[in-house]
């Protein structure tokens, strides 16, 4: 059944009534005066509402990180790069920690071939 949207629309008050209250309608006039200064008090509040929710440097950047992480090509290289580095920084740490017990490991060997040799 297509019907236009109007004849779909359930129609609250019946057509017979419709005249009159259309007639009223048109000759319906606002007298009441705005207050002094009204628009002007409107474009304060309003400018006051934008400074409240006005982005800061950070979240617009945070929104733009965002927005490219949904790409697939920038997620995986974000994601590489932090492994990357995640991985050197292991391996750095691991080295250096090594070369410790390293060092400590042969001034106890020298120490057990020789008691008198004297701890570095």
């Amino acid at each position: 059944m297509n019907l236009p949207p109007k004849q779909r629309m359930k129609n609250n008050f019946p057509v017979e009534n419709d005249k009159p209250v259309r007639k009223l309608l048109s000759e319906w006039r606002v007298v009441a005066k705005l207050p002094p200064r009204f628009q002007e008090g409107v474009w304060e509040r309003i400018g006051n509402f934008e400074k409240q929710f006005a982005p800061n440097v950070w979240s617009a950047a945070w929104k733009q990180f965002a927005t490219l992480l949904t790409r697939p090509a920038f997620a995986t290289a974000y994601l590489t790069i932090f492994l990357l580095i995640g991985v050197s920084a292991g391996c750095e740490r691991g080295e250096s920690k090594t070369a410790h017990i390293k060092s400590d490991l042969q001034a106890r060997y020298v120490q057990m071939v020789d008691p008198y040799q004297a701890p570095r």
